[in-house]
């Protein structure tokens, strides 16, 4: 990814990158999570709710499942 991310949209991929299956995703300021959605890094998951996506576990680590 060359696009740089604020550091609050970084700790909070960080956060969703922890949050096991079935365990409700972390909330977060509408504005981060725009960040995030318009970078491909989290896909909306209903009620307001983001989950990360694989881009965004390669942002944060370089590989993906």
């Amino acid at each position: 990814m060359s696009k740089s991310l604020s550091p609050e949209a970084i700790e909070a991929l960080r956060r969703l990158n922890d949050v096991g299956v079935g365990q409700p995703a972390p909330a977060f300021a509408q504005a981060v999570a725009a960040e995030l959605l318009a970078s491909g890094l989290v896909t909306e998951a209903g009620s307001g709710e983001v989950e990360i996506t694989c881009n965004g576990r390669q942002y944060l680590s370089g590989d993906c499942d």
